[in-house]
């Protein structure tokens, strides 16, 4: 039965539930590596701060959505985070500031956060990467304030010589995208500036600090995911004909990350709930699960 004779299936079976072909084989891959979900929790000590609780009912709420689930429960996270940007852009006091910038700023420079994520960089799936060649691509004709803002964000993050050159390497075609040959090449390059290699384009060199990588991360990628799905501009993922493996390699990556990032914002808003140590382990088991899982996609 293909995907939308299951998906009206579905509906019609409701409030029973079956699995369609990939969560089923995401399970059987999960069930054969001797785990019970995609990602490890961090234990919690208690504080009854009102901003530790606000965030926290976001991060159980993701929870919930594992594990067939990954990109709700990403959703979920993200609510917690965006808070988080906010309060890091009104504490900085400039409104003209980024603030995803503030932000990024702020788990690096911070001494009592970890910055763990940064371990995530060269593990980024090459399915993520050709994502986000091919939106930065499209936003390059800045047709209106949504490409306009996206291709902004990309020249601030990777400097404007290199998201020029890039896209003057990999064209948009007469319909606004790039060609399937050139976004999957697009996609590869940024996987090598990922993994930490300095790259050539258009005569000049060009390699990239983890901080560059972290903007770009957060406020290309992370971002721009968020509010595709948020929008309804995206096809739900996992119940989908075209729906891989690699799918779920790609939202399980922004779930670890932005999993990540809230553990640093728990330590350091210095709520008492856990240790610096305690987040590096965790994340730590984290990236090795992805590995585990995902490793023959990136």
């Amino acid at each position: 039965m293909d995907t939308k004779k299951l998906r009206i299936k579905y509906n019609n079976d409701w409030p029973k539930s079956f699995e369609f072909p990939m969560e089923e084989a995401f399970l059987n891959k999960l069930h054969s590596k001797g785990l019970q979900q995609a990602l490890v929790s961090c234990d919690l000590g208690y504080s009854d701060e009102y901003l530790f609780q606000f965030y926290l009912g976001y991060l159980i709420d993701a929870l919930d959505m594992l594990p067939k689930r990954p990109d709700l429960a990403f959703d979920h996270v993200w609510k917690a985070l965006d808070s988080e940007f906010f309060l890091v852009q009104q504490e900085i006091g400039n409104q003209n500031c980024s603030r995803f910038d503030g932000f990024v700023d702020r788990i690096l420079n911070d001494g009592k956060s970890s910055a763990v994520f940064l371990n995530y960089l060269p593990l980024i799936p090459y399915q993520t990467c050709e994502y986000a060649a091919k939106r930065v691509i499209e936003a390059s004709s800045e047709a209106d304030n949504h490409a306009k803002t996206l291709f902004s964000r990309a020249k601030n993050s990777l400097g404007t010589s290199f998201v020029e050159k890039f896209v003057a390497k990999y064209p948009p075609g007469a319909n606004g995208k790039p060609t399937p040959a050139d976004q999957r090449k697009a996609g590869r390059l940024l996987k090598l500036i990922f993994s930490g290699n300095e790259v050539d384009l258009a005569s000049d060199k060009f390699s990239f600090s983890d901080e560059e990588l972290s903007k770009f991360l957060i406020k290309v990628i992370l971002a721009n995911s968020r509010n595709e799905r948020f929008h309804g501009g995206v096809f739900p993922p996992f119940r989908s004909s075209s729906a891989k493996l690699a799918t779920y390699a790609h939202a399980y990556y922004l779930l670890h990350i932005s999993y990540g990032l809230l553990l640093d914002v728990f330590l350091y808003r210095d709520h008492g709930v856990v240790q610096s140590s305690e987040v590096i382990s965790t994340m730590n088991n984290n990236s090795t699960i992805f590995s585990l899982l995902f490793g023959e996609l990136s």
